[in-house]
């Protein structure tokens, strides 16, 4: 959708409106973009972690001892 935006600005006569124009226009739209690419939506990390359970009964002791023995073999 294409916005027109009125401004005033103090121009000097001796600078291109045209120029000045297309500036402007090309600015406008790199912020457009920037905030297009900033604004994604994330999804909260807890969807991932519903599919990870505990095993029944376990110690966080001992998942912890297991898990270092597979990793690193102590």
């Amino acid at each position: 959708m294409t916005t027109t935006i009125n401004i005033s600005l103090n121009v000097p006569e001796s600078y291109e409106v045209e120029e000045l124009t297309r500036q402007l226009t090309e600015y406008g739209e790199r912020l457009i973009a920037r905030r297009k690419l900033s604004v994604k939506p994330r999804r909260p990390s807890r969807d991932f972690l519903k599919s990870f359970s505990l095993p029944k009964g376990a110690v966080s002791e001992q998942l912890i001892d297991e898990h270092l023995a597979e990793k690193y073999g102590v």
